[in-house]
């Protein structure tokens, strides 16, 4: 078993903290191994004195094949498996040990088996995570070449279609998504980089392309145009209304700054959800107000005693109860949307501070995503 330093250290810690007490004289710990098809068997990891760094196992070490007063072995349990022992020399006289003693050597035990288990348990999920990084690597190495066959096919196809302009655009709008696709192949080989994790974003954060480069230009407009664009071939598809802005107020077309790049994420998630969960014939789409964006669709009305439970994390809606789903998307993106400074809300009326803008907007569910405008550009 290939051990940890840390591990290491740990395990010997503890026995030295309980040497010289009340006459123990040697503390040694022995894990079970045992390999496919072999007797199993107990290896030394650690002792106290350490006396040398050579660590036998019990079958090799002979002075233990004979029965002593002065020792005690004691299990390190985790449940129903035996993880190891603890052996334990006294120089008691006549092997009398004191029922403190034995106390405080079990609670010890206990201790070692934890650690024990915790270690075991550490190495398997770092087996796991290695088993899965080489996986994505398999994956990603396999879905290369056919994406850039993909990208091949849809040129030749243009040079086919000749002036047939409007099925060139959708063969052209095919090669934008083969591009995203390779945006989020690049975004999966980082994984087998070594990564900090944003603490101040969460384990449910979204897997993105790698868009946030500081040195890109970005302005609203440039992070919802390819999301407004998929939103319109769906509606087009399946056969429903689709509204989007026609006029982009002056703060979508100012350049942001990096961070600001999640309310993509946020606005493709709320039409996400609005395309699975509204009504086949239910009109969707975009609004810009002057202090945020609205996603909204004209399906069932979301019922009002949801209305906040809606972006509680694992939630899931009346509208979702028979459709696929893990109740994260609207908790993660009004997450989202507090930590750049804004707010996500179901509105419950038609309007909100009553603005014109959302006064004219009579649909059946309004999702605001209010924004921080005037940092949005400092």
């Amino acid at each position: 078993m290939n051990l940890s330093k840390e591990f290491e250290e740990l395990i010997n810690k503890q026995l030295e903290s309980f040497g010289c007490s009340m006459g123990v004289t040697n503390l040694v710990i022995y894990l079970a191994s045992a390999n496919q098809g072999t007797k199993a068997s107990f290896e030394m990891i650690g002792q106290w004195p350490q006396i040398d760094k050579f660590l036998r196992s019990i079958e090799d070490d002979p002075s233990l094949k004979v029965s002593s007063p002065n020792r005690r072995w004691y299990p390190l349990q985790e449940n129903d498996i035996l993880l190891g022992v603890l052996r334990v020399e006294t120089d008691l006289k006549g092997g009398n040990w004191p029922v403190s003693l034995d106390s405080r050597l079990k609670a010890l035990s206990i201790s070692l088996a934890k650690c024990v288990s915790i270690e075991l348990e550490r190495q398997n999920k770092n087996e796991e995570i290695n088993y899965l990084k080489n996986q994505v690597n398999v994956i990603i190495h396999q879905l290369r070449n056919p994406l850039a066959a993909l990208r091949t096919y849809a040129k030749l196809l243009i040079k086919r279609l000749g002036s047939d302009d409007d099925s060139i655009e959708i063969v052209e709008r095919m090669i934008i998504e083969q591009k995203q696709i390779n945006q989020y192949m690049d975004s999966f080989a980082l994984l087998n980089s070594p990564i900090q994790l944003p603490l101040e974003i969460g384990e449910e954060r979204l897997l993105l392309p790698p868009n946030l480069d500081n040195n890109k230009v970005i302005t609203i407009q440039s992070l919802l145009k390819p999301i407004l664009e998929r939103g319109k071939a769906n509606a087009n598809l399946e056969n429903r209304d689709w509204t989007e802005p026609s006029l982009w107020p002056d703060w979508t077309l100012s350049p942001l700054k990096a961070k600001y790049a999640v309310i993509a994420e946020i606005v493709a998630n709320l039409l996400e959800n609005a395309f699975k969960y509204a009504q086949k014939d239910a009109e969707i789409g975009l609004l810009i107000t002057s202090r945020g964006l609205c996603i909204f669709d004209d399906g069932k009305k979301i019922t009002k005693n949801e209305n906040e439970k809606i972006f509680q994390k694992g939630f899931r809606g009346s509208a979702s109860k028979k459709k696929d789903g893990t109740g994260v998307g609207l908790f993660l993106a009004r997450k989202l949307a507090k930590q750049i400074g804004g707010d996500l809300r179901l509105l419950e009326k038609y309007s909100i501070d009553n603005t014109e803008e959302l006064n004219n907007l009579k649909k059946k569910n309004i999702f605001y995503i209010e924004l921080p405008i005037k940092e949005l550009h400092e």
